[in-house]
């Protein structure tokens, strides 16, 4: 019925991570260049020696694109960042505060977020607990 437009179903629910990841997929396809942008997040993490480098879309926190390093188990964790600082940006907001950037760190990894464009944030993902931002 759709011919000649090719058309992509996104099996979801409203109450679990299925509607995270189409609507992840559906931004990612809209991106123009998005494989150039992927190869420079790459470029970038190989340089930094990063586990993992993400670029958020900044009202919606769903991942843009994305460079993997190091592989992780949990395949929800982008739903779950994108969570916790969506809460804390509005944590901020109700304190008047403005949301800028975030700093993460425990035995086993740092992580860092901050503004990247006035459109997106990118996050570094590092093994190193001791880097520093």
């Amino acid at each position: 019925m759709s011919q000649p437009l090719e058309c992509i179903c996104f099996r979801t629910s409203i109450w679990d991570e299925t509607l995270y990841q189409a609507w992840s997929a559906i931004v990612y396809s809209l991106v123009p260049n998005v494989e150039d942008l992927e190869n420079q997040l790459r470029i970038f993490a190989d340089m930094i020696e990063a586990d993992e480098v993400l670029l958020f879309e900044r009202a919606t926190f769903l991942v843009i694109c994305y460079c993997e390093r190091r592989r992780h188990a949990d395949i929800n964790r982008f739903e779950k960042v994108s969570n916790i600082i969506k809460q804390f940006k509005l944590s901020c907001s109700k304190s008047t505060a403005q949301f800028q950037s975030m700093e993460v760190k425990n035995s086993k990894f740092s992580a860092f977020i901050d503004e990247f464009t006035p459109n997106t944030y990118v996050m570094v993902i590092m093994s190193d607990p001791s880097i520093r931002k």
